[in-house]
């Protein structure tokens, strides 16, 4: 899945602390990745939709997995 992008989403729920902690929570829900906290990086707050945003670069060998194709679009290739 080299240069796949995708899009996650959700919202801090009453059990996340913070966006960080929504954050982690929606990437393991939505792809099957647990990821240590000081991996996401903070880019920015997007005011239109209200939420924080980050980024996580994978290493070789993390594959996300498809978890929520009913909810989710086909994964996006970016350059």
């Amino acid at each position: 899945m080299y240069s796949l992008h995708q899009s996650l989403g959700g919202a801090v729920e009453t059990k996340d602390s913070n966006s960080l902690e929504a954050t982690l929570r929606e990437l393991r829900e939505e792809t099957g990745l647990g990821i240590h906290q000081s991996r996401p990086k903070w880019i920015g707050y997007d005011p239109k939709h209200d939420c924080d945003v980050y980024v996580i670069e994978l290493d070789i060998g993390e594959n996300p997995q498809w978890t929520e194709q009913d909810k989710m679009g086909p994964w996006g290739i970016i350059s």
